[in-house]
């Protein structure tokens, strides 16, 4: 006799306009401070243009968490541009569920990018160590920290590559040339910049 029922299974799907359109009111605006998240209108240029697309992760039919990918053709390199569990899953393993689908769905010979706040420019030691958290999260759940270091709107980042093992020059060119397609040349000029590492 069964003893009671299935557990759900994970399904993840790209999110129609309406369905991201109410996610970015009651989850990104709280998820993402402003500084960071663009605007609702940015997003929808962007996914007309087959540069960003919007996805939900659920738990059987409940959504947990979401994250956004961007692309630009003949690109290596997928984005993760935003990516968020939902505050009442947190500490559920959604997160790394999201990761780990990520990196089996990645097309091949792609990888992705992520960034993560560098801690080494946080304000405090509060800051630090929730910036420590977030990319220890990334690298727990597969993901490698690269040598490339990105100032973006004034934001200080690493990066991170989940899936691949492109060299740092190789990370690098393809980020630039992400936010070259996702940005007029002025704004990608004025508030984007690429640091490689020299280690040694």
């Amino acid at each position: 006799m069964n003893s009671g029922a299935e557990p759900a299974t994970w399904r993840f799907r790209r999110l129609t306009r309406p369905e991201w359109t109410n996610l970015y009111h009651e989850q990104m605006e709280r998820d993402f401070p402003s500084s960071e998240l663009k605007s609702q209108e940015l997003l929808a240029v962007l996914e007309d243009r087959g540069v960003n697309t919007l996805w939900g992760a659920y738990r059987g039919e409940t959504l947990t968490g979401y994250y956004v990918l961007a692309q630009a053709p003949g690109n290596a390199a997928l984005l993760l541009d935003y990516f968020a569990v939902l505050p009442q899953f947190r500490g559920t393993g959604c997160g790394g569920e999201m990761l780990r689908h990520l990196r089996q769905t990645l097309p091949e010979g792609q990888y992705l990018l992520i960034e993560s706040e560098n801690p080494q420019g946080a304000a405090d030691f509060a800051d630090r160590k929730t910036r420590e958290r977030r990319v220890a999260f990334y690298r727990r759940n597969g993901a490698a920290l690269s040598s490339v270091t990105v100032w973006l709107f004034g934001v200080e980042y690493v990066l991170l590559i989940l899936g691949g093992a492109p060299s740092a020059e190789q990370v690098a060119g393809d980020y630039q040339a992400l936010y070259r397609h996702m940005l007029p040349e002025e704004r990608f000029r004025d508030n984007v910049r690429v640091c490689v590492r020299q280690d040694g």
